[in-house]
């Protein structure tokens, strides 16, 4: 059988072996963006980098488990070395932090694996760092994204999907323990005393009747929870199990996310639903035509809107990762000033838009990208 292994990636592969004051000045600055470090700093980190690429590549298969905690639990699945050659025809994905080292060390890894004709693909996800328990609630709002776009479709396709958590720090190791009991066949460690594989099999789990209803009944609170905490006192109603409460405020927990993305796709796929923002306006074109399309198409459409009116709600500063609204340089469609991605296949959708007097957005047609046709 066909298997992916989705890997959390932490930076073990720098500080294993490396001396106690590179190692402090790695964990100090853990959560830093390439563009905080001054240039001492990336010439220092640099410098671990350069040594650690030196050792692995001429590091045997027992070696590089001692320098990496993700490649030990890699190689261990795949018998500590002797099926590398069964890895070669399987998918590979690296989970890591946004940060700096999180990809560096996550490319480190990807490298080892070109070198032995084994495709590993980087996953960043964005937010996903320690700096602050916002930034990580929204790192794992994006990582449950992930995990619910991309690893159903091969599940039904005859893949076999195992979670190799050896690496990666112990908040992520959590949420996706929690994630893996739902999106995986298969969740491995590695047992502490003797350094054998821990294996656990997929714990037969099903969505809780109780748990979507409550959901679905405080529809529009989750929808803005995805954007950003709200208050308490709009939460009343919701179990707590499905929370995250902090200060006051509320966020969606692990299992809440889980239970979001079951409904969400339920909901968002019957019809246009209202934009979240009052200055993102649909039109009755718009509106229509999206809804000619098959239910999935309908979903994408109503998740890009969701990021359209967090961009425009949070004074265009929030990102809009794959959404992209940009400003239409060539073969303009009245009124359309503006175009954002809806899907990359069937020729790449895009929506068309323009700002109105009042600087509300307006969505005015949806097409294919190539010629605006």
């Amino acid at each position: 059988m066909m298997q992916i292994t989705v890997s959390t990636c932490g930076t073990s592969i720098f500080t294993n072996g490396t001396g106690g004051d590179d190692v402090k000045f790695l964990r100090e600055n853990a959560n830093k963006n390439e563009a905080e470090y001054t240039p001492e700093e990336l010439e220092r980190i640099e410098r671990i980098i350069g040594e650690k690429r030196g050792k692995l590549s001429s590091a045997s298969p027992k070696e590089v488990q001692a320098l990496s905690a993700e490649l030990n639990g890699f190689i261990s699945f795949y018998g500590n070395g002797a099926e590398l050659s069964e890895a070669k025809q399987n998918i590979h994905y690296l989970i890591h932090t946004d940060t700096y080292q999180g990809r560096k060390a996550a490319e480190l890894i990807q490298a080892w694996g070109s070198a032995n004709n084994i495709k590993m693909q980087t996953v960043l996800i964005d937010d996903l760092n320690t700096g602050s328990i916002e930034e990580f609630r929204l790192g794992v709002n994006n990582l449950v994204e992930w995990c619910a776009w991309t690893l159903p479709g091969y599940r039904s396709q005859g893949y076999r999907v195992i979670f190799n958590l050896v690496g990666g720090f112990k908040s992520l190791q959590g949420y996706m323990q929690t994630l893996g009991m739902f999106y995986a066949d298969e969740t491995v460690y590695i047992f502490e005393t003797g350094g054998e594989l821990l294996r656990i099999p997929k714990m037969p789990v099903d969505f809780s009747a109780n748990a979507k209803k409550a959901v679905l009944d405080n529809f529009n609170a989750f929808r803005l929870m995805q954007r950003e905490s709200i208050p308490r006192s709009e939460c009343s109603g919701i179990p707590e199990t499905l929370l995250d409460i902090i200060d006051g405020k509320c966020g969606i927990s692990a299992w809440g996310h889980i239970i979001w993305e079951e409904v969400q796709h339920e909901v968002y796929s019957k019809e246009v639903l209202p934009p979240l923002s009052e200055k993102v306006i649909i039109s009755v074109k718009a509106r229509e035509k999206a809804e000619t399309f098959s239910p999935d198409r309908i979903t994408r459409f109503n998740q890009a809107v969701d990021k359209l009116s967090r961009y425009i709600d949070t004074g265009r500063k929030e990102s809009l990762n794959t959404c992209a609204l940009r400003q239409l340089k060539s073969n303009p469609v009245p009124p359309s000033t503006h175009e954002f991605n809806l899907w990359p296949d069937m020729g790449g959708w895009r929506g068309f838009c323009h700002y109105d007097e009042n600087n509300n957005l307006i969505i005015d047609d949806m097409d294919m990208g190539l010629g605006h046709r």
